[in-house]
């Protein structure tokens, strides 16, 4: 029996990595970088401490550092989320399934690789911070996904065991992490970065399906 569901919020929760991937294209428009865009793909699921801005820039010489370059990307990442209407970005069945997950006594976490302040920004514009019972984020823990520590530390905050977790991602370093922590993975399907999801036990386009999945 499932008695708790652990989410990734970018790609599952909130529609943040195509509004992501637009930012990204105007930034290296803006700048005249040649890099592909798809280069961008690697940040997706990552966390700072794997240094992933120095493979988007690898092979390509833009006159600046990987840590000049990341300073520069976040800080206009940053602005250009500042303009936008956040509370736009939850997927329609988020908070409809977060209130049924609540009404069978399941647990709910978020695990995510993005910092709190920004977790908790989103969760609160879109009014589903309170449907939680933990929120936690890569920065907590010496090894981020896709090691397994931040699914570990869920399943020991929520008192609940291994077999009884339910991880729900959308990138290859997610699904790692939660196959990792020996747990059964969801991945949301992607139809947009390719990623490769095969690692996963189940596969949904939406979170209304985990109501199926749990019965």
């Amino acid at each position: 029996m499932i008695k708790a569901v652990l989410f990734d919020l970018d790609g599952v929760l909130i529609d943040s990595e195509h509004l992501s991937q637009k930012i990204y294209e105007d930034f290296i428009r803006e700048n005249d970088y040649k890099i592909p865009v798809e280069r961008f793909y690697l940040l997706i699921g990552s966390h700072k401490r794997w240094n992933p801005f120095k493979k988007v820039i690898e092979g390509y010489d833009i006159g600046l550092t990987p840590e000049e370059f990341e300073q520069k990307i976040v800080s206009y990442r940053k602005e250009r989320f500042d303009q936008y209407d956040l509370s736009t970005l939850a997927f329609n069945d988020v908070k409809e399934t977060l209130i049924y997950l609540k009404e069978k006594g399941i647990r709910t976490a978020v695990a995510s690789s993005s910092g709190m302040d920004y977790v908790q920004r989103m969760l609160v514009a879109n009014k589903i911070a309170d449907l939680f019972d933990l929120k936690t984020t890569g920065d907590d823990f010496k090894r981020p996904k896709p090691e397994p520590d931040i699914y570990l530390y869920c399943r020991d905050k929520l008192a609940v065991e291994t077999d009884e977790c339910l991880v729900v991602e959308d990138s290859p370093l997610g699904i790692k992490a939660g196959k990792s922590a020996k747990m059964k993975v969801i991945a949301k399907r992607d139809h947009t970065f390719g990623f490769d999801q095969t690692a996963a036990d189940f596969f949904i386009d939406d979170l209304s399906e985990l109501k199926r999945i749990l019965r």
